[in-house]
């Protein structure tokens, strides 16, 4: 008898797990053209163009993010809110100040959220914002581009804790994550 019962209920949940399966998630929104702002200190400035993919105009709302252990550089977005129409793209320039000539890459954040008009729907509903957060990367003018700046760390070990140090100019991101290969070089999986 069971089995019986069962039969119904296991077919009302196939299509809800076949949907599921075969159905996709969109996120509209303020989306940025690239996923790395680049600052020159040749221009002082940079910058990046954002598409409003929602199907309603939003406020862009754009934050500059000092990280802690980085001073000594300004970094302001002309607009830092601005109104972008459904589908359309918006253009915001980046403008560097520094008192001193940059000897050393620094490193900030930057946020877009877009921030969609009130409802006029009187019913109950919930809605969240989008936020994309950014790296931003300002390059000093006189430093040349290395792509291998990694192979410039220095680490270390002490005990069960890897110490890794950057002597170097260059902003080097790391994973949360690392694998160690063998000392030949090679990957053994």
């Amino acid at each position: 008898m069971p089995a019986v019962t069962k039969l119904p209920l296991l077919l009302l949940s196939v299509p809800f797990v076949f949907s599921a399966l075969f159905s996709q998630a969109n996120a509209a929104g303020m989306v940025p053209e690239t996923t790395l702002l680049v600052i020159e200190e040749s221009t002082h400035s940079g910058v990046m163009n954002v598409k409003n993919t929602d199907s309603n105009p939003a406020l862009l709302y754009t934050t500059v993010v000092d990280l802690p252990d980085d001073n000594g550089v300004k970094l302001d977005v002309t607009q830092p809110v601005v109104r972008v129409e459904a589908g359309q793209q918006q253009q915001l320039r980046f403008i560097m100040e520094s008192t001193e000539p940059l000897t050393v890459e620094h490193y900030k954040r930057v946020t877009f959220e877009g921030i969609p008009p009130k409802s006029t729907n009187k019913g109950m509903k919930i809605g969240f914002n989008l936020r994309q957060d950014l790296p931003v990367l300002i390059r000093p003018k006189n430093l040349p581009v290395v792509t291998d700046a990694w192979k410039l760390l220095t680490w270390s070990r002490n005990g069960q804790t890897i110490n890794v140090k950057n002597p170097s100019p260059y902003v080097v991101r790391l994973a949360q994550n690392i694998t160690f290969l063998p000392s030949g070089g090679r990957r053994h999986d």
